[in-house]
């Protein structure tokens, strides 16, 4: 009982570390992760929530995911939706109280580099706890099983997919491009080294310390 409950804190911490990664990243004016590209387009053309959009966003994610999935799509899964209320309501927090503006480049360097390790870390540490996946993390999963690739190219299209997709619609909108950057590409390159180097440090010691066997891997 005492992993479990040890393994179920690990997990929110990963989740609350995740939400603060993303509104950091959407505070760099360097480009936004793809992750949270599309979300942030639709806030800052429209002007909503942006904790609200991405709550939608992962639903959508978690539709799709199901509809790829068909029969395999097992009702447990739909536990993303309420883990992505949760993190939806933290990154609300973070956006609102995060008055972080980033005047030179330095600055915005700075954040950048912050952003990219606590993305890597908070979602590291939710994968590593094997219980509700993140909604986007899981569609990327899904699209690699389903052309025989694995996570690593469905994480490549799916990226590729929210850039294209981010990019189309700040042009059809506003006319140019709208959170996408040097910050974006960036991101895309060294979020899955961060996630690697932490894994390789602490991933067994964190799964031994949750209570998580080798047979669960």
């Amino acid at each position: 009982m005492k992993e479990k409950c040890t393994r179920a804190v690990i997990y929110f911490i990963g989740l609350i570390v995740l939400a603060l990664g993303i509104v950091l990243n959407t505070k760099t004016l360097l480009g936004v992760s793809p992750i949270i590209s599309i979300p942030y387009n639709i806030c800052h053309i429209w002007h909503l929530n942006l904790g609200a959009t991405t709550f939608v966003f992962y639903c959508f994610c978690v539709l799709v995911e199901a509809v790829l999935k068909g029969k395999e799509f097992k009702l447990y899964q739909l536990l993303q939706i309420p883990m992505s209320l949760v993190t939806s309501v933290f990154i609300n927090l973070f956006d609102q109280y995060l008055n972080i503006v980033p005047d030179t480049l330095i600055q915005k360097i700075v954040v950048l580099f912050f952003a990219v390790i606590v993305t890597g870390i908070g979602a590291a540490t939710m994968v590593n706890m094997k219980l509700v996946p993140n909604p986007a993390d899981a569609l990327a999963a899904t699209i690699g099983d389903k052309l025989g690739k694995g996570m690593g190219i469905g994480k490549n299209i799916f990226d590729v997919t929210c850039f294209c997709t981010s990019g189309i619609i700040g042009i059809v909108f506003t006319g140019h491009i709208i959170g996408l950057g040097i910050g974006t590409i960036l991101a895309v390159i060294f979020t899955g080294r961060v996630i690697a180097v932490y894994n390789y440090f602490l991933k067994h010691s964190m799964q031994n310390i949750a209570g998580i066997t080798t047979q669960l891997e």
